[in-house]
């Protein structure tokens, strides 16, 4: 199918989707930067001396890969789904990463 069909519009939805991703985690990523380190502290205990910056990359290697796993492919299926019914590529990824959030966060509160 051409460009101005359902398969492009896909496409673009997913990068769409993705970008809010990428978006949402540099906003994150920017804020937690600039919290100023606390003062000095007992660093006897495991990680409990690493500044914001190095915290945010330890929960990225550990929790944040997985999760950005599961949202892509959460994604994936969810703007399948929507790309039939929305006609416009932004409207139909900022959907799709709306639902896919709401999906994930629905199921993590469901598991707590």
């Amino acid at each position: 199918m051409d460009h101005n069909g359902v398969r492009g519009r896909y496409g673009r939805s997913v990068a769409v989707a993705s970008g809010w991703y990428v978006t949402v985690g540099a906003a994150v990523a920017v804020g937690l930067a600039s919290v100023p380190s606390p003062p000095a502290t007992d660093c006897s205990a495991w990680f409990s001396c690493l500044s914001p910056g190095e915290s945010l990359a330890l929960v990225m290697l550990v929790w944040g890969g997985p999760v950005l796993a599961g949202l892509l492919v959460v994604t994936a299926l969810v703007t399948a789904l929507l790309v039939r019914l929305v006609p416009s590529a932004v409207l139909a990824g900022t959907l799709s990463a709306l639902v896919t959030v709401t999906i994930c966060a629905a199921v993590y509160a469901g598991r707590s």
